[in-house]
C-alpha cells in the first residue's frame, strides 16, 4: 500500500496523487458499509491494481485534522483570507467571521491585503497585525508581496478567501496557476464546465483548493459563550470582574477587553465584528444549530 492525497473526486472516481503519479482509484465497498465518504484533501493509502493507465484501489482514509461541508473538502492547513486596500472597500465583519470559522476549525489564517499600488495597505494590515496573524501586502499588478506569501503557503494544503473583486484570482496567477480573472473556477480545465473542487499542485509544493465558492461564514454552529476563543487577541486582555465575562453589553471599568478596545491595544473593527456576531449567537437556541 502506498500513501496518497486524493486530489479531485468525480463520477465514483478518486484521483489520487502519489509517488508514482495519480492514479485513478475507486473506493472499496467497506467505506459504503461503514458509511464514510471520501473527500477531496483525505490522506489515503491506495493499491496500485494497474500501472498503465495508473488505476488503484482505495483501501485507507487516514484521521483528518479537520473537513468542510462547503466546500467538501479535509485537511485544510490554511486559509489566505484576501482583502482589497480599495474597490471594494475592505468589509471587516465578513473577514472576522472567515476567521472566526477558521480559527474554529483550526485552519491556520494569513491575511493578504491586496490592491497596495491603489492606496496604502497600512491601516488594514495593522488590525489584523495587532491581532496576531500573519499579515502579507500584495499587489498582484506590480508582483509585490508574491513570493512572501508563496513561502506561507508552501508545502501546505490552502484556500483563498474573500470578497469578489478583491484580487483572488490575480494573486494566484502571480503563484503560477492560470485563471481568468474572477473565474477562480477555470484552472487550466480547457472546455470543462463540471463544477467540484479540486487540488491543484503548487510550484515547489502543496497545494491550493480550486472551488467555485470557498466559505467559512457559517457562524451558527458557534456557542455565543465560545465566540470570545476565536478572537484570539482577547486572551491576554481578559482581566474582568467577572470570570464569565462575555465581553458584550459592559463597561471598560468591568472588561479587559474593552478596556483594551478603548485604549487602542485591540483593533475597534474587530470588537464591532465580535459585539454582532454575538448579538445574532445568543439569540440561536441550541436545538437550533
Amino acid at each position: 500500500m502506498i500513501d496518497g492525497i486524493i486530489v479531485k473526486g468525480i463520477g465514483g472516481f478518486y484521483y489520487v496523487a502519489c509517488d508514482k503519479g495519480v492514479a485513478e482509484c475507486r473506493a472499496r465497498g467497506k467505506f459504503r458499509k461503514e458509511g464514510i465518504t471520501p473527500m477531496v484533501g483525505d490522506r489515503v493509502g491506495i493499491t496500485i491494481v494497474n500501472e498503465s493507465p495508473l488505476q488503484g484501489a482505495l483501501e485507507e482514509i487516514f484521521p483528518r485534522t479537520n473537513s468542510l461541508i462547503r466546500p467538501p473538502v479535509a485537511n485544510v492547513d490554511t486559509v489566505v483570507i484576501v482583502i482589497a486596500t480599495v474597490s471594494p472597500a475592505p468589509d471587516y465583519l465578513m473577514v472576522d467571521k472567515l476567521i472566526a470559522t477558521a480559527e474554529k476549525a483550526g485552519i491556520e489564517v494569513v491575511v493578504a491585503v491586496n490592491k497596495t499600488d491603489i492606496a496604502s495597505p497600512d491601516e488594514t494590515a495593522s488590525i489584523y497585525e495587532k491581532a496576531g496573524f500573519p499579515v502579507v501586502k500584495t499587489c498582484a499588478v506590480q508582483k509585490i508581496g508574491i513570493s512572501e506569501l508563496k513561502q506561507k503557503i508552501c508545502g501546505k494544503v490552502s484556500a483563498f478567501a474573500g470578497n469578489s473583486g478583491v484580487g483572488k484570482s490575480s494573486l494566484l496567477n502571480g503563484l503560477g496557476f492560470n485563471l481568468e480573472v474572477g473565474q477562480v473556477s477555470k484552472i487550466d480545465r480547457g472546455k470543462h464546465t463540471t463544477r467540484h473542487v479540486e487540488l491543484l499542485p503548487l510550484e515547489g509544493g502543496g497545494y491550493v483548493i480550486d472551488t467555485p465558492g470557498f466559505s467559512l461564514l457559517d457562524v451558527n454552529h458557534i456557542k455565543a459563550e465560545e465566540l470570545k476563543k476565536y478572537f484570539r487577541e482577547f486572551a491576554q486582555y481578559e482581566v474582568c470582574s467577572f470570570a464569565d465575562c462575555a465581553h458584550y453589553g459592559v463597561k471598560a471599568k468591568n472588561c479587559g477587553v474593552v478596556a483594551a478596545v478603548e485604549q487602542g491595544k485591540i483593533g475597534k473593527t474587530r470588537f464591532e465584528s465580535y459585539v454582532n456576531i454575538y448579538s445574532i449567537l445568543k439569540n440561536i437556541k441550541e436545538w437550533e444549530k
